[in-house]
């Protein structure tokens, strides 16, 4: 899996949303244990940003940064 960054369009790819959002940040996991967390803006979604598990998203379209 090539690593999210910031300004990807991704969606999830373990769940069927029907959402793609836009990647605004990384959180790096504190311990060997947790997974990295990304920040999603989702469109349609709440305004905020979401932070979900980098392991359930897939990239649509790079940002090219």
């Amino acid at each position: 899996m090539s690593r999210i960054k910031k300004g990807d369009l991704v969606r999830m790819s373990t769940h069927n949303t029907g959402l793609v959002g836009i990647v605004m940040g990384r959180y790096p996991k504190h311990t060997d244990t947790g997974p990295m967390q990304i920040g999603i803006l989702w469109t349609g979604g709440s305004g905020k940003v979401d932070w979900e598990p980098e392991g359930w998203l897939e990239v649509v379209s790079s940002g090219g940064g």
